[in-house]
C-alpha cells in the first residue's frame, strides 16, 4: 500500500470530518477579523498612553491585520462560486491572488515600521521609558494572537486555502512582534529607555522574511507551481501499478487555490479498444484519488505504444488540417466562379 501523498505538509494529520473543518475555517475568518480590529485599538490606545513607541508599531501592525482579514474573508467566499463559463477551473486562484496582497502589506508595513525606529534612535534627545501597564497589554496581546494562529493554521491545512494559511502567518507574525515589543519594554524599565525603539525596529525585521515567505509561496500558486518531484514520482508509480499502463510520457501539476489538478499521458498496449481506454483512465482516477487530499481534476490522455513520437503526430494532424482549409477554398472559390458564369 502507497503512503498517501498529501497536499497538505507530510506532518500534518488528516481530518476526521472535513465538514467540520470547513464550519471551523469559515467561522475563523470572523473571529480573525474581530480579534484584529479589538488589538489595534486596545494597543493603540495603550501605546498612546504608556508613550511606547514599539506598542504604537504593534498597532500598526494589527491594523493591516484588519485590513488583511478583510480580504482573507473576500477570497475565500469568491473562491467558493462553481466554474462558470468563464472560469473553467473555478476561482480558487482569488486566494493566491489575496495571499499576495497579504504578503505585500506585510512587507512595507515592515519597511515604514523599520524607518520610524530608526528616526527614533537617531533622535539625540533623551527617550522616555514607556509606562510599565503596557506590559501587560502586550503579553494579553501576544497570548490571543497565538491561539488564534493556530485556530486559523489548524483550519488552513486541513481545507488547504492559501489565504486562510496566509492570515494565519499573519497573526503569528503579530505575536512575534508582539514579543519583541515586550522584551523591549522590559528593558526600557530596566534603565534602557531606546530598547524601545530598538524593539520596533525589530518588529519590522522580523516582519520582512515572514512577508517575503508570503510573496513567494503565492507568485508560485500564481504560476501554476505543482508538486515536488518526490511527490510526481509517486504518482508516476501509482499509475504504472495499471498492468495495462506500458509507460508515462508525462505528468504535470498546478494549483487552482485549494485544489490540485493533475494532467498526465500514459502509453497503452497499440490493440486496446477506446472504450478499454476510457476504463483504464478511470481505473487510473480511483487509484489517485485516496492517495491525495484536495484532489480536483485529473486529465488523462490513453496513447497507443506504437506511437513512437506524440510531436510528429500532432505535426502531421495540423499540416493536415492546413491541407484540408485550403481544398475547401479551393472548392469555394472553383464554385463561385461557376456561378458567376451562370449569371452572366
Amino acid at each position: 500500500m502507497p503512503e498517501k501523498v498529501r497536499v497538505a505538509p507530510q506532518e500534518h494529520k488528516g481530518c476526521p470530518n472535513i465538514e467540520k473543518c470547513k464550519d471551523c475555517a469559515t467561522k475563523s475568518q470572523y473571529f480573525s477579523l474581530f480579534s484584529n480590529v479589538f488589538l489595534a485599538a486596545f494597543k493603540g490606545v495603550a501605546g498612546t498612553l504608556t508613550g511606547s513607541i514599539g506598542l504604537i508599531a504593534d498597532a500598526t501592525h494589527s491594523s493591516a491585520d484588519v485590513l488583511n482579514s478583510f480580504v482573507v474573508m473576500l477570497a475565500m467566499n469568491i473562491s467558493k462560486i462553481p466554474p462558470d463559463e468563464n472560469h473553467p477551473y473555478g476561482h480558487g486562484k482569488v486566494e493566491n491572488i489575496c495571499g499576495l496582497f497579504v504578503g505585500v502589506v506585510l512587507f512595507f508595513g515592515a519597511v515604514l515600521i523599520m524607518d520610524s525606529s530608526i528616526e527614533q534612535l537617531m533622535n539625540p534627545e533623551p527617550l522616555i521609558p514607556p509606562h510599565s501597564i503596557g506590559i501587560i497589554v502586550a503579553i494579553i496581546s501576544i497570548l490571543t494572537n497565538e491561539v488564534f494562529f493556530r485556530v486559523e493554521y489548524c483550519a488552513a491545512r486541513q481545507v488547504n486555502s492559501p489565504a486562510l494559511e496566509a492570515d494565519a502567518t499573519e497573526n503569528r507574525a503579530d505575536s512575534i512582534t508582539t514579543v519583541a515589543v515586550l522584551i523591549g519594554m522590559l528593558g526600557a524599565q530596566f534603565g534602557y529607555p531606546k530598547a524601545d525603539p530598538m524593539a520596533a525596529l525589530a518588529v519590522g525585521v522580523i516582519t520582512g522574511p515572514i512577508a517575503w515567505h508570503l510573496l513567494s509561496k503565492n507568485i508560485s500558486g500564481l504560476m501554476d507551481g505543482g508538486q515536488t518531484l518526490d511527490q510526481v514520482a509517486m504518482i508516476n508509480k501509482l499509475v504504472t501499478e495499471n498492468p495495462e499502463v506500458k509507460g508515462v510520457n508525462y505528468i504535470k501539476t498546478r494549483y487552482t487555490g485549494s485544489d490540485l489538478l493533475i494532467e498526465l499521458e500514459v502509453m497503452i498496449g497499440s490493440d486496446t479498444s477506446i472504450a478499454r481506454s476510457d476504463e483504464i483512465a478511470s481505473e487510473i482516477k480511483k487509484k489517485l484519488k485516496p492517495n491525495f487530499e484536495h484532489l480536483g481534476d485529473v486529465i488523462i490522455v490513453c496513447r497507443s505504444e506504437n506511437t513512437k513520437d506524440p510531436d510528429l503526430i500532432s505535426a502531421l494532424q495540423v499540416q493536415t488540417t492546413a491541407t484540408e482549409i485550403k481544398e475547401h477554398d479551393l472548392m469555394t472559390s472553383l464554385q463561385k466562379m461557376a456561378n458567376e458564369k451562370k449569371t452572366i
